[in-house]
């Protein structure tokens, strides 16, 4: 397929042109936007800062810090000197996928009180592919930690006296030698938006799922999509 501008016939992704039907239950998350006025922080240079550095400027004053790191920190850095700010908190995670060490930070603050509860929305593919990090994530946060579905979606939330926060990021909870971004603000419209569409998710589907084999997972996404 190829369209016509002026004399250049340019090829068209037909995967631009056609109907996508969705992978993911359509009803899975009732409420899909949010519309709200933003404030950012001032452009500042995050190439050469650590996590802890960055996190410093965090207010409740409706800012939000957005920048780029090059590798330098990780999504764990991150979670890890919030925790720090703010003190003992309520986390949800999603990522399309976790590395051993990362998880294994996440139940190292589990224990030491840092958080005090998680719950973890994870792709389809990643129970698949470690599901020993899937049977420790249930041990260490609860047999009703973990939902599944066909996701991409990276965020995190963290509930504490006093702070709400939001971090959306492009970075998985592994480490990330490249360029990637990240959102972080003290948000507590985001994050009650953020945990709703969780809300959605353990509501309709049964812990069980995520113990199921691929075939039922797959099964159970076509009798419910």
């Amino acid at each position: 397929m190829q369209t016509q501008i002026g004399q250049l016939q340019i090829p068209v992704n037909p995967l631009l042109c056609a109907r996508v039907d969705a992978v993911a239950p359509p009803d899975c998350i009732q409420r899909a936007v949010v519309k709200r006025p933003i404030r950012r922080q001032s452009a500042h240079d995050y190439r050469r800062d650590s996590a802890v550095e960055i996190v410093q400027d965090l207010e409740r004053d409706g800012m939000e810090l957005f920048g780029l790191t090059r590798g330098q920190f990780s999504l764990s850095d991150l979670i890890e000197a919030l925790l720090e700010k703010i003190g003992p908190a309520r986390m949800e995670i999603s990522t399309w996928t976790a590395a051993h060490a990362d998880v294994e930070r996440m139940m190292l603050l589990m224990e030491s009180g840092k958080v005090r509860a998680c719950r973890w929305l994870v792709d389809q593919t990643f129970v698949r592919r470690v599901p020993e990090l899937a049977a420790r994530i249930r041990e260490t946060f609860g047999d009703d930690s973990i939902r599944v579905t066909r996701t991409h979606a990276k965020f995190v939330t963290l509930r504490s006296e006093g702070w709400a926060v939001a971090l959306r990021s492009s970075m998985n909870l592994n480490q990330n030698p490249r360029l990637e971004s990240f959102q972080v603000a003290h948000d507590p419209e985001l994050c009650d938006f953020l945990s709703a569409a969780l809300d959605d998710v353990w509501r309709r589907q049964d812990k069980s799922l995520s113990l199921a084999s691929t075939s039922d997972q797959l099964k159970w996404y076509r009798d419910h999509g």
